[in-house]
């Protein structure tokens, strides 16, 4: 169609049974051309490339434009004309509507695009709902075609259902009365609003009106879940505050309340527009936003069980509301424009994941538990994982497409992490291993919430209350150079302190090894301080400079020596005189650079981390845990014990203590790694997916991995070379003492600790998180046979 004249509207005229007979239509012959029109939409092709294979026409776009051209037209056509057209303008708006929410379908399921939100208010990802969805629905012939063709009766297919019947049929009547405009696009519908014509307390009700894009309605499947959604989830919502309570449905729409606002989906996508707009770090951790939207998406879950439970009765029965949502995404979120509630819409399962539909599924298959997509019957632990990915968006402002945790979360905030691992497992009997709410099979989204929020707020405590936590990479975390300690035992200090006074306390809190942590990390702190202050004191004594210490200037006066320490210069060897700062200077310098390095090594391996985690009944692997505690805090001691040894008793032994000190990294680095690798291997075994499948995906094994072949070839050299100082082989100390502090400072305090420190602390923290769940896992009784 091109043109408006009776020959070049004829045919199709005479096709959708609108010619003008001369007589009044009947009613066989109204429902023969509904069932007509109904047929011809539903075999309309789902995606681009079958319809253009179908029906070439220059393709499906082409058609689109074609079609909106010829419906732009059409209403600068004389009144005598438009009068005429009228019932072929009202199909042909229906028909470009619908082609236009496929394309719109296939543009949100395609993983060459964003998440489906519009950029903005009124606008689709492939044209412009304002200028033409919203328009064709105002027009009146168009609004005819759309109530007579999704008008209950009579159903598409035959004869009408069972629970098919008044309801809806006297719902869609009042909607027929007044006028709908367009809200947005979905999956595999568009959703119309509209507001009632009879008040109700002085107040004409808004609803929203979901009309199932015709295609998908040839789907047996979908028709049922559509025409049983009123029955399943509309009478228990009544009266809810986070679930959108349902009027009617049948086959091919849904009857709903309107709720004012944006998706999640939306929202999260304005937000990081704006914030890349602005030029902030987009992989960062926002902890304000995961505990507004946080603990509203746990109300609403918590709602959702409420009313289950409340509505359940004896006996199993597929008709009461269930306490599974089943598809949790962004785009399944209201968030209210009135209080910023969320509101749970679309309940059930989208067959779009299950393959039931050909084709793409979207980025909102990402938030779909595995066991809902495979099409299993058992679902009732699905929620937890779109839990999990949904935190994942509120918090980061993306969505983990590998189904993983991002890094910034095993970076800056572990306690957060090890919670959303333990939502996101594949397998729904390993969710909930760290975290039990409730219990038996059952859980409780109350338990789940506080646990999130007692998380949530150690999290905050250890980072002194900040908002926004940021992957410190790169020049970020050379800022960290200046804090040894990155303030280590604060941070301990008020985890520890913060789990005190929590009123409800996660059972998966580790008293006993949060005392453990908390005191490794004062020793730790206390053996820098006295270490450091020993070799600064000791080089001002050899330059014979005073250092204002008032208690030493004390002691000596109470012992009678004014230039010696009581005790202490009695650890002194024979010939180590002090002063001597010729003599003594390479010894000095090589025991500050280890006193400055060895903490911020320990630090990032050791810090807030035990592999006791594992515990005791998980054969080999806790007796390698066990080990590899050991060697790890060996390393809060062994290299400060080694300066002192050479600043307090003899200097001379620096090449050897340096050559101790480095093979006793070697070893905990090898150790570490491999601990790291036998978690990742066993995790795999065990199937748990909050592990990559591929080492290349794990970020900063592939760094540490090197760590220990560089240790171990440096522990080699330094061995060698100290050897041979020590026996006077080689006579250039200077030299040797320079080199190896300089290596210290930058290589490993600079470089390998301080920038590269954060991505090493990836794998460490991941590697232990799932060293746990593998001793959590190893504990479950086998899963029972498969019939």
């Amino acid at each position: 169609m091109t043109e408006y004249s009776d020959a070049q509207t004829a045919n199709p005229v005479a096709l959708l049974g609108l010619a003008d007979t001369g007589r009044p239509e009947t009613s066989r012959d109204r429902t023969r051309r509904l069932r007509s029109w109904r047929r011809l939409l539903q075999e309309i092709p789902l995606d681009e490339r079958s319809f253009d294979d179908r029906f070439g026409l220059d393709g499906r776009a082409a058609l689109i434009a074609a079609l909106s051209a010829w419906c732009r037209g059409y209403r600068a056509e004389s009144d005598e004309r438009r009068t005429r057209l009228a019932g072929l303008f009202g199909f042909t708006g229906l028909l470009l509507v619908t082609l236009l929410s496929l394309a719109e379908s296939e543009a949100q399921r395609s993983a060459a695009h964003a998440p489906a939100a519009p950029a903005r208010q009124g606008r689709a990802l492939t044209h412009d709902c304002a200028d033409t969805c919203g328009a064709l629905v105002t027009e009146p012939a168009v609004a005819r075609a759309i109530a007579e063709a999704y008008r209950p009766d009579p159903p598409a297919g035959g004869r009408r259902s069972a629970t098919a019947g008044e309801p809806a049929e006297q719902e869609w009547a009042a909607v027929e009365q007044e006028p709908l405009s367009f809200h947005r696009h979905g999956s595999t519908s568009l959703i119309l609003r509209g507001v009632t014509s009879r008040a109700v307390h002085g107040n004409r009700l808004p609803f929203a009106l979901k009309l199932i894009i015709y295609p998908f309605t040839k789907f047996p499947i979908i028709a049922h879940a559509t025409r049983e959604y009123a029955q399943r989830y509309g009478n228990p919502a009544t009266g809810a505050r986070h679930l959108v309570h349902v009027w009617a449905s049948f086959d091919s729409w849904i009857l709903m309340d309107f709720v004012a606002g944006k998706t999640l989906a939306e929202t999260v996508n304005e937000e990081r527009a704006r914030e890349a707009a602005g030029g902030e770090e987009s992989r960062s951790l926002r902890l304000d936003r995961l505990g507004d939207r946080g603990r509203r998406l746990f109300e609403a879950l918590e709602e959702l069980q409420t009313v289950a439970r409340a509505g359940s009765s004896p006996g199993p029965s597929p008709d009461r509301f269930p306490g599974v949502h089943a598809d949790l995404s962004p785009s399944n979120i209201i968030v209210s424009d009135v209080d910023g509630s969320f509101q749970l819409i679309d309940l059930g399962r989208n067959y779009l994941y299950t393959h039931t539909v050909t084709g793409t599924t979207g980025t909102d298959a990402a938030y779909i538990a595995p066991e809902v997509r495979a099409g299993d019957s058992e679902i009732g632990r699905a929620d937890l994982y779109s839990v999990g990915q949904l935190l994942v968006l509120i918090g980061c402002g993306r969505t983990s497409t590998d189904g993983v945790v991002p890094d910034v979360f095993y970076m800056r905030a572990m306690l957060l992490a090890r919670f959303v691992e333990d939502l996101v497992d594949a397998d729904p009997g390993r969710r909930l291993l760290i975290f039990p709410a409730g219990a038996g099979p059952d859980f409780s989204f109350t338990e789940l919430k506080n646990s999130f929020l007692a998380e949530l707020e150690m999290t905050q405590a250890a980072e002194r209350g900040a908002d926004v936590l940021r992957v410190e990479t790169g020049l970020r975390a050379s800022r960290e150079l200046l804090r040894p300690l990155a303030g280590d035992p604060g941070r301990e200090w008020r985890l520890w302190r913060m789990r005190r006074q929590q009123s409800v306390r996660p059972a998966a809190n580790r008293g006993l090894l949060a005392n453990w942590l908390l005191a490794w990390s004062f020793v730790a702190a206390a053996v820098w301080a006295v270490t450091n202050t020993v070799v600064i004191t000791w080089l001002l004594r050899d330059l014979n400079l005073g250092w204002g210490n008032r208690t030493v200037e004390l002691v000596q006066h109470l012992t009678h020596d004014p230039t010696g320490l009581p005790v202490i210069d009695a650890w002194r060897r024979g010939d180590y005189h002090v002063p001597d700062w010729q003599a003594n200077l390479p010894a000095r310098i090589v025991g500050f650079s280890y006193a400055l390095a060895a903490p911020k090594y320990y630090e990032i391996i050791s810090s807030g981390l035990t592999p006791l985690v594992v515990g005791r009944r998980v054969g080999a692997m806790s007796w390698l845990a066990l080990a590899t505690e050991a060697v790890m805090r060996m390393m809060a001691l062994l290299p400060c014990a080694l300066v002192l040894a050479v600043t307090l008793v003899e200097p001379r032994w620096w090449p050897v203590n340096s050559a101790i000190g480095q093979v006793s990294l070697c070893l905990t680095n090898y150790m570490t790694l491999f601990f790291a690798r036998t978690a990742i291997a066993r995790s795999r075994r065990l199937g748990l997916s909050t592990v990559p499948a591929d080492d290349s995906k794990i970020t900063g094994l592939s760094s540490f991995a090197q760590w220990a072949p560089t240790s171990l070839f440096y522990a080699a050299a330094v061995l060698t070379i100290g050897v041979l100082l020590y026996t006077h082989v080689l006579e250039d100390t200077y030299v040797y003492a320079l080199g190896a502090a300089a290596t210290n400072i930058f290589v490993f305090y600079v470089i390998k600790t301080g920038i590269g420190g954060p991505m090493i602390r990836v794998v460490i923290v991941r590697s232990h998180l799932a060293a746990e769940r593998v001793a959590r896992a190893s504990a479950l009784p086998p899963p029972p046979p498969r019939p």
